[in-house]
């Protein structure tokens, strides 16, 4: 077997958006292409364990089927322009239905499968200046916001458009529902923040818009079955804006918290650099809703129906990004630490389709080891081991802080681990797929018992797993970012550090960051104007004087989550001190770099990780 080297980031396939229509299964690709420095896309048909290109182009996707199963509505999403096409799937007739400049956000097929509705936007305008007027300012992976002006239209399978709702009210996500003329929205006033959100019933006749006063908070994911019931995840954030989300059921104004009695996370959040597109986690299915919940740094599929009673379906050593039915049984997309995306079934057991990535996991790549370590304090915490050629060994961090490290696939980590070294990764305090308690036990105390659970499971891989303690280098993002800039001004035991999209001050964070009131205020406490001491005890930037380790800093300029400036913050200091550190900016790029970037991006990106780690460790 080769080794897994940079270029063969271009040979990953990105899978999504799996989609079943009378029993033919189709989904999306996603390919990075060095010459063109972008990402093709591509819609495909399986057939039997092959995938077949079923449209023509390349920058086909967000494929939709109506409910008849016999038409697909997907996009064309050019550079200026985005095109709507419907596809006849008996007979492969297509038909060029809309072409605009405005960005489309999500379509769905109206009840008689005689139009679409569609969530439109208008593009930002590129001016020599600004005139800020609305606060957020801007929105990561978004740009400023000068205009916000949404619209819900409708557009006929003969081209006439009409539009339903228009306004700066930002509209995120609707569903169609199938037995009656109403469409439930969720929608977001102007004043509110961007964790906020409300849930409202659209009657399509007389346009009136009802909202559901009860549901306030952080609505997602609305879903109708087919028997007028309405299901989405709520969260009512009484505890945190991390407080993990319920599911709803919602029919004639009658509401039912489905999870009451769960402590489970509904939604995928285990990490992954390799996947990208749309996806389907929610689908209604005789009586219950089916939906992708995080357990355990593994992502299964989970039902539950009226009675709330919740059953696990699929789970295994993966992670679940998308499925539907073919009668009752379920085909899906998955991956985990040592395979990139393919398809699956499962009819009683679960079985592998497909090897579309085949070339990549042959490539040297390994499953981590599991296991778990108990805490000085007595709590059990649970991390991955990939044994490398060298004794010289990474410690990675993950970001959110509510996310998770486990069974998805990492290049970055398999690319380091080809490299020789071993890498390290966990989820410490404040890490999702163990239930609330666990994942909000840092609210107000970043950098206590997360770096100690860090520091501990350095110990404990010391010991148990034979690593050299001398010879250690850590790396994390966003909020593993900040647990690197932290850790670098409270210790000297790693020989080597990489900070990426991170955060340095919490107060310049406060003011700059696209989410910095609503997640500081949750997250730290209050504001710099009544707890400024709090504040600047929680920055690393008041103990980087400390800092020994060198420290190679990876930013984009377009990062509005952590701000550039947290960057430069970092750096100048260290230069003025006489730190060892290097700084990488990536122009044109945000923070979701590490995982949807330029292709030529990325790839620079890991190599000046591993140069870094090469320089610095071996």
């Amino acid at each position: 077997m080769s080794s897994l080297k940079i270029e063969d980031f271009y040979d990953l396939r990105f899978l999504a958006n799996l989609n079943v229509a009378n029993g033919r299964i189709f989904f999306e690709m996603f390919k990075p292409i060095e010459k063109t420095n972008k990402y093709e896309s591509e819609i495909f048909e399986l057939k039997g364990s092959r995938a077949l290109k079923y449209t023509r182009g390349n920058e086909d996707r967000d494929a939709v089927t109506d409910l008849t199963g016999f038409r697909m509505a997907y996009l064309i999403r050019g550079e200026k322009k985005t095109t709507v096409l419907v596809k006849n799937i008996e007979t492969g007739q297509e038909q060029k239905l809309w072409e605009t400049e405005m960005l489309v956000k999500k379509m769905q097929w109206d009840r008689q499968s005689k139009g679409l509705y569609l969530i439109v936007q208008d593009k930002p305008k590129f001016e020599d200046f600004k005139i800020i007027e609305k606060y957020p300012i801007y929105f990561n992976g978004e740009g400023f916001y000068p205009s916000v002006n949404f619209k819900l239209v409708h557009l006929a399978s003969g081209g006439r458009l009409r539009t339903l709702l228009d306004g700066n009210e930002e509209l995120i996500d609707f569903s169609v529902n199938p037995s009656a003329n109403e469409i439930a929205i969720v929608n977001r006033p102007e004043t509110w923040d961007v964790y906020d959100s409300r849930l409202s019933i659209l009657d399509t006749n007389s346009r009136e818009i009802n909202h559901v006063e009860q549901i306030k908070g952080g609505v997602s994911t609305p879903v109708y079955g087919l028997d007028d019931t309405l299901y989405f995840t709520y969260s009512k954030q009484s505890k945190s804006i991390f407080e993990s989300p319920k599911i709803y059921s919602y029919r004639e104004g009658h509401l039912i918290n489905l999870l009451e009695d769960c402590d489970i996370s509904p939604e995928n959040t285990v990490n992954s650099d390799s996947r990208m597109g749309s996806t389907k986690t929610f689908v209604p299915h005789n009586g219950y809703i089916y939906f992708v919940a995080s357990v355990e740094g593994r992502a299964g599929i989970y039902r539950i129906g009226t009675k709330k009673k919740l059953e696990r379906v699929v789970h295994g050593d993966f992670s679940v990004d998308s499925f539907d039915f073919v009668g009752d049984s379920i085909y899906y997309i998955a991956q985990s630490s040592r395979c990139p995306q393919e398809i699956y079934l499962y009819d009683g057991k679960s079985r592998r389709i497909t090897s579309i990535n085949s070339r990549i996991e042959r490539r040297s790549n390994k499953r981590a080891s599991n296991f778990k370590m108990k805490t000085g304090d007595g709590k059990e915490i649970e991390g991955w081991f990939l044994k490398g050629r060298k004794r010289v060994s990474v410690l990675e961090i993950h970001g959110g802080p509510r996310t998770s490290y486990g069974e998805g696939y990492m290049f970055e980590f398999q690319l380091l681990n080809s490299n020789g070294f071993n890498l390290i990764y966990s989820n410490p305090r404040g890490s999702d797929s163990y239930g609330d308690d666990f994942a909000l036990e840092i609210k107000d105390r970043y950098g206590e018992r997360d770096y100690h659970d860090i520091l501990e499971l350095l110990d404990y891989s010391s010991k148990k797993l034979g690593l050299n303690a001398d010879r250690v280098g850590v790396i994390g993002g966003s909020y593993g970012g900040f647990m690197v800039n932290w850790i670098i001004g409270h210790t000297d035991r790693f020989k080597a550090a990489v900070t990426d999209r991170s955060i340095s001050d919490q107060i310049s964070f406060f003011f700059s960051s696209d989410i910095g009131p609503r997640f500081n205020s949750d997250q730290m406490g209050g504001s710099p104007y009544d707890n400024l001491d709090h504040f600047w005890d929680k920055s690393p930037i008041k103990f980087i004087q400390n800092v020994k380790t060198p420290l190679l800093i990876i930013h984009s300029e377009e990062d509005y989550r952590c701000p550039v400036w947290q960057a430069y913050e970092l750096f100048t200091q260290l230069k003025k001190q006489g730190s060892e550190v290097r700084m990488v900016l990536f122009k044109g790029e945000n923070h979701d770099l590490s995982r949807g970037g330029k292709p030529k991006n990325r790839v620079k990106r890991l190599e000046e990780i591993l140069k870094w780690f090469e320089e610095k460790l071996v």
